[in-house]
């Protein structure tokens, strides 16, 4: 299980918006109010047990204040997570 969770993309894009969640110095109650999102989902996210949307990840991205680079590799991780999520 540990091993699949390191390689599963969704896996790897929770860990991405929890530490850039952190790194804002915000709950997840106030990303998801910041980004039109519910808890819940902002949970699923950062556990890795869903894939971001495009547009979710858009969403987190703009509320995060992510500049460039690290609005590109989030973008990348959201995309991998997601295709993974589509199967």
């Amino acid at each position: 299980m540990e091993t699949q969770q390191r390689t599963d993309p969704r896996a790897a894009f929770g860990r991405a918006l929890r530490g850039h969640r952190r790194d804002a110095r915000l709950t997840q109650g106030e990303l998801a109010a910041k980004a039109g999102l519910g808890v819940r989902t902002l949970s699923d996210l950062e556990r890795g047990t869903s894939g971001p949307r495009p547009a979710t990840a858009a969403l987190l991205c703009a509320a995060l204040g992510l500049g460039h680079p690290d609005a590109e590799h989030f973008h990348a991780l959201a995309r991998a997570g997601w295709r993974a999520t589509r199967g």
